[in-house]
C-alpha cells in the first residue's frame, strides 16, 4: 500500500457538534490586527481583550475545520496512486469549500507562521505585556502561565514567572487560562496521588490519557487536509512533486502535533509516560495489580530508561505471576506515530528521487541543490543590494573600502535583526524581510532533518552577505575567507582550540547560496591537514550544512558577485536569538501597514 493511501486510510470517525458560527465571530486575523493597533496606541486592556478573543476564535475555526473533514471524508476505497491523489485533492477541496461556507474566505488559511503562533498560544506573550502595563497582576501571571504551558522550553518566560510570583507576593499558583482538559485531569490526578487518594488518582489519570489521545488525533486529522495545492514556482507540477508536497506537508504538521502535546518543561520523560508512571502506582496502591502491570509495561514502550518501572514490570511478572499486556490506547498511539514517521521518511526519499540533488553527504557535512527557487534568490539578492552595510559585523573594518580578509574584494552584509529594524522604520517592505526569516527557518529545519539531530537547533547569528571583486583590480589572493572553523581556532599542528574568544557556543553552521559568481567564490571543506575534501561552485538554491568545528573556507571571488546567507546555530537555548520576538516585530509592521492602508482608503 502506498504511503498516500496509508495517510488517508489512517483517518477515523470523529463526532463533532456543529457550532453556530459566522464570519464576524471567527475573523481572528482581523481581531489580531485590531489588537496590535490598540497595543500601539497604549490601549492595553482593550488590546488584551482583542488578542484573547482572537485566540478563542482561532480554536473555534479549528473545530469547524474538523467538522468539515468529518463531512467530506466518505469514500475510502483507494486502488492505486493516481486514484489516491485524486481522492485526496477532491476531499481537500471539499474541506476548503465547507470551511469557506461557514467561516468565510478571509480566515480560511492564514500565513503558516501566524498559524503556528496561534497553535502554540504565543500571543499570550503580548497579552502578558498588556496586563503588565495595565497593572492587572492576576491577568499578568495568568497570561504568563498560559504562554509557558504551551511553550515549556521558553527559559525567558520561566524566569519571568518566578519574578512575577515574587514581585506580587502571590503564594498560590495562578492556573493558566487555556489549560487543555487532559492537562487539568493530569494535574488533578497528581494532586490525588500526593494526598494518597488512589481511586480519584486512577480516575483522573485515565481521563487524562483518554483526552490526550483524542486531542492528538484531532490534530492529526486536521493536518491531513490543510495542504496548499498551489504548486511552488520552482517545482515541476507532476504526480511525484505533488505527492512530495502532500506527504511532507502532512508529515511536518503531524510532527508539530506531537510537539504541541508535550507540555512538561525541563523533564527527561515524555508527557504521556509521566501520566502512566503516576497511574501504575495508584493502580497498585488501589489493589488493581493486573492493570498496574499493564500500565507499567506500556510505560516501557514510551520510555525505556527508567530502572524503577523496569523493576516493577519484572516484579509483576515473576512475583505476582501477572505478566503485563500493553494498553490498547498506547499501542494505537504508537502505531499512529509510526505512520506519521513513515510520512516524513517517504517524503525524504521522494524528494531525493524527484528534486534534490545531493552533492556530498557525510556524518558531519552535507551539500545539495534546489533548496530555493529562482524567484526567492532574486528577491533576497535585491534585499542585499538595497540594505547591506559595508563590512557589516567587522567593527575594525567599518571605515575600510575592502573586505576584512581580502584587499582585492568588497564585503557587505545585513543581519536579520537589523533588517527588521529597517522594516520598523519604513525603509523596506515586510514581504522582503519575511522571506529572509522564512528561508533561514526552513534552512534550520532542513539541517535538523538531514542530520537527524536529537537536540533542537537555535539561531546564534544570521547574516545575509555579499562578496564582490573590485573592478579593475586583479585578485591574486587564493581565498576570500581563509580556511577556518566556526567555534575554534586552528592550531599549527592541525588541532583546533575551542577557547574564547572563539564562538564556542556554536555547534552547527549552514550556508544558503543565492547566485553563481562569474569566476571564483567556491566553498571548500578540508581535513585537518588543510587538504580540500569537498568543493562546491555555488549557484542559486544550493545549501551546505556542517558541524561548527569543520575546517572550511571561501575561494577568492575573481569576477562578479557572490550572495549567500550564512547561519550559525547552537544547542544552548540561553545563547539563542529570540526568533519569536523577530517574527512578532514583522507581524506588527505588517499590521501597521494594513491599518494605515485601511484608513487611507476610508
Amino acid at each position: 500500500m502506498s504511503v498516500l493511501s496509508l495517510l488517508l486510510l489512517s483517518q477515523f470517525t470523529l463526532s463533532v457538534t456543529e457550532p453556530h458560527v459566522g464570519t464576524k465571530d471567527v475573523d481572528f486575523l482581523r481581531l489580531r490586527t485590531q489588537g496590535f493597533e490598540a497595543y500601539a496606541e497604549n490601549r492595553y486592556s482593550e488590546a488584551a481583550g482583542l488578542f484573547t478573543k482572537a485566540i478563542d476564535n482561532f480554536w473555534l475555526r479549528r473545530m469547524v475545520n474538523t467538522m468539515c473533514i468529518e463531512q467530506c471524508v466518505k469514500d475510502r476505497s483507494l486502488v492505486d496512486e493516481v486514484q489516491t491523489i485524486s481522492v485526496y485533492l477532491s476531499t481537500s477541496t471539499c474541506v476548503e469549500n465547507c470551511c469557506q461556507g461557514k467561516l468565510g474566505p478571509a480566515v480560511l488559511i492564514p500565513d503558516p507562521h501566524i498559524e503556528l503562533i496561534f497553535r502554540k498560544n504565543q500571543y499570550y506573550d503580548v497579552i502578558q505585556a498588556c496586563w503588565h502595563y495595565s497593572r492587572n497582576h492576576t491577568g499578568n501571571i495568568e497570561a504568563a502561565e498560559t504562554f509557558f504551558l504551551y511553550n515549556p522550553d521558553n527559559v525567558g518566560m520561566f524566569n519571568r514567572l518566578q519574578d512575577l510570583y515574587k514581585m506580587f507576593q502571590v503564594e498560590n499558583r495562578v492556573p493558566p487560562r487555556r489549560e487543555p482538559h487532559y492537562h487539568t485531569q493530569y494535574r488533578r490526578g497528581v494532586e490525588a496521588y500526593q494526598k494518597e487518594q488512589w481511586g480519584p488518582c486512577v480516575y483522573y489519570l485515565d481521563s487524562a490519557i483518554e483526552n490526550f489521545m483524542r486531542n492528538t488525533n484531532l490534530c492529526r486529522v486536521q493536518c491531513t487536509y490543510q495542504y496548499d495545492k498551489t504548486p511552488s514556482e520552482h517545482k515541476v507540477s507532476t504526480f511525484v512533486s505533488a505527492a512530495v508536497e502532500i506527504v511532507e506537508s502532512t508529515g511536518r504538521c503531524r510532527a508539530q502535533c506531537y510537539e504541541d502535546m508535550e507540555l512538561r518543561p525541563f523533564t527527561s520523560s515524555p508527557y504521556l509516560a509521566s501520566i502512566l508512571e503516576y497511574l501504575q502506582y495508584c493502580q497498585y496502591s488501589l489493589g488493581s495489580f493486573q492493570e498496574a502491570s499493564d500500565t507499567s509495561l506500556s510505560y516501557t514502550l514510551l520510555h525505556k530508561r527508567n530502572p524503577t518501572i523496569n523493576e516493577n514490570v519484572e516484579v509483576f511478572s515473576t512475583q505476582y505471576g501477572l505478566p503485563g499486556n500493553p494498553r490498547q490506547d498506547i499501542l494505537d498511539f504508537l502505531n499512529n506515530y509510526k505512520i506519521d514517521t513513515a510520512l516524513l521518511e517517504k517524503s525524504d526519499s521522494l524528494q531525493q528521487d524527484s528534486e534534490e540533488e545531493v552533492l556530498f553527504s557525510t556524518a558531519t557535512s552535507y551539500g545539495a541543490r534546489r533548496f530555493l527557487s529562482d524567484k526567492e534568490c532574486k528577491s533576497l539578492i535585491y534585499l542585499a543590494k538595497e540594505i547591506s552595510v559595508e563590512n557589516d559585523g567587522y567593527e575594525t573594518h567599518k571605515d575600510k573600502d575592502y573586505s576584512p580578509y581580502n584587499v582585492n574584494e568588497k564585503f557587505r552584509g545585513i543581519v536579520l535583526s537589523k533588517a527588521i529594524e529597517l522594516l520598523e522604520e519604513g525603509d523596506i517592505e515586510a514581504e522582503e524581510v519575511q522571506l529572509y526569516l522564512s528561508v533561514v527557518q526552513a534552512a534550520k529545519a532542513h539541517l535538523e532533518k538531514k542530520f537527524k539531530l536529537l537536540k533542537p537547533l537555535y539561531f546564534d547569528y544570521i547574516h545575509l552577505v555579499h562578496r564582490s571583486a573590485i573592478e579593475g583590480v586583479e585578485n591574486t589572493s587564493e581565498f576570500s575567507h581563509p580556511i577556518h572553523a566556526d567555534n575554534c581556532y586552528i592550531q599549527p599542528d592541525g588541532s583546533c582550540s575551542k577557547t574564547p574568544p572563539a564562538f564556542t557556543q556554536r555547534d552547527w553552521s549552514a550556508i544558503v547560496y543565492l547566485n553563481s559568481p562569474e569566476e571564483g567564490g567556491e566553498f571548500v571543506i578540508t581535513d585537518r591537514t588543510l587538504t580540500v575534501t569537498e568543493s562546491l561552485s555555488p549557484s542559486c538554491g544550493d545549501i551546505v550544512g556542517f558541524t561548527a568545528d569543520t575546517y572550511h573556507g571561501v575561494k577568492a571571488v575573481k569576477k562578479g558577485d557572490r550572495y549567500a546567507i550564512a547561519l550559525w546555530f547552537t544547542h544552548d537555548i540561553s545563547k539563542a536569538q529570540d526568533m519569536f520576538l523577530l517574527q512578532r516585530k514583522i507581524e506588527q509592521a505588517k499590521d501597521k501597514t494594513e491599518v494605515h492602508l485601511t484608513k487611507e482608503e476610508l
